[in-house]
């Protein structure tokens, strides 16, 4: 068998041992009817054929397991359960079931979520978030199953994806076109590069204004702000002598919590303070919510990204990697308004 270019099989285990399938099957299992110098024969084998018993062999259908995998950064964060839950419909339709992991965007729990999806054989895999170390992940996956990266993306495998600079930039001309000079950006303590491509969006197009926005940290809702490392009090920030009048939060979730702020300090959005979120989750549609936002193309982009997944599962796209990029736009409500 030639390596990287499918998963070993049980057949292989066995011919490579020189025992019947059904002797590698008891190991598997735990049997105790194999000599122990057969059984120790198949576990090197397995070993180095890279062998992983198939956990879900009752999903099988044909010799193919239906199972498309899913992983995302924080299903907590609205964005991503949304994406999560139209790839769930999107791969039901075509009969598949779904697997869901969420990472946080640790380096290492993306680790683990790969070698369970590996472990539970998935036919193909959708990523709906940046990794932190892509490249191991690459290497583990080793074209063991197809990959698409889907409002993200890699150089290893297909990608659907969005114009952050984009998005950015329309941002900071919105605000700055209402009269907003004093302008901040804020972000998670640990961006991933689409925090940091709609931050470069936003600082570009205000510097093309003259204008040079603070850049916050902030991890809602119980993080502490802070600029270059140092903490700060959002009463400073938002009702202090020199208050922040418009501010583009990375997504949905920090802008809406952003605005639980504001009213807590009794700062009213959009008269005083301008706030603008990315990502158009459907909560910023809400009547008391009403969030000026980027909107992303869900629906556009999971289609997209799950039919070329399919299509490299069915063999209908071959070669290199594909990138589609989506547009965005500015989705204009009730919580931006002319600079106080």
């Amino acid at each position: 068998m030639e390596r990287g270019t499918r998963p070993p099989t049980l057949i292989d285990v066995a011919q490579f041992a020189g025992v019947s399938p059904s002797t590698v099957s008891n190991v598997v299992r735990g049997s105790d009817v194999v000599a122990a110098r057969t059984r120790r024969r198949v576990l090197n084998a397995i070993a180095e054929l890279g062998y992983r018993p198939n956990a879900l062999a009752r999903h099988l259908l044909a010799g193919r397991a239906t199972t498309i995998g899913i992983i995302a950064r924080d299903l907590r964060n609205p964005f991503f359960a949304e994406m999560a839950s139209l790839v769930e419909r999107e791969v039901a339709g075509f009969g598949f079931a779904a697997m869901f992991c969420a990472t946080d965007g640790d380096p290492e729990r993306e680790e683990q979520a790969i070698e369970l999806m590996l472990d539970h054989r998935v036919t193909g895999l959708v990523i709906l978030s940046f990794l932190g170390r892509p490249e191991l992940i690459a290497s583990r996956i080793n074209d063991q199953m197809p990959v698409v990266f889907v409002a993200a993306q890699e150089p290893w495998a297909d990608s659907v994806t969005v114009d952050e600079h984009r998005g950015g930039e329309i941002v900071a001309r919105h605000l700055i076109e209402l009269g907003h000079r004093r302008l901040a950006f804020i972000g998670p303590q640990h961006p991933d590069r689409a925090d940091a491509r709609r931050l470069e969006g936003f600082l570009r197009a205000a510097g093309d204004a003259g204008l040079q926005p603070t850049v916050i940290a902030w991890d809602p809702p119980d993080g502490q702000p802070s600029i270059d490392g140092v903490t700060v009090a959002w009463a400073r920030l938002l009702a202090g002598p020199e208050p922040l009048t418009g501010i583009f939060a990375a997504n949905d979730f920090a802008a809406i919590d952003l605005l639980d702020v504001a009213d807590a300090l009794g700062v009213r959005v959009p008269e005083a303070l301008s706030v603008v979120g990315f990502d158009d989750v459907d909560m910023a549609r809400l009547r008391r919510i009403n969030l000026t936002t980027v909107s992303q193309p869900r629906d556009s982009l999971v289609r997209l990204g799950v039919g070329a997944l399919l299509g490299r599962i069915d063999g209908r796209i071959t070669g290199a990697p594909h990138v589609t990029q989506a547009s965005v736009t500015l989705t204009i409500r009730g919580s931006t308004a002319p600079s106080p």
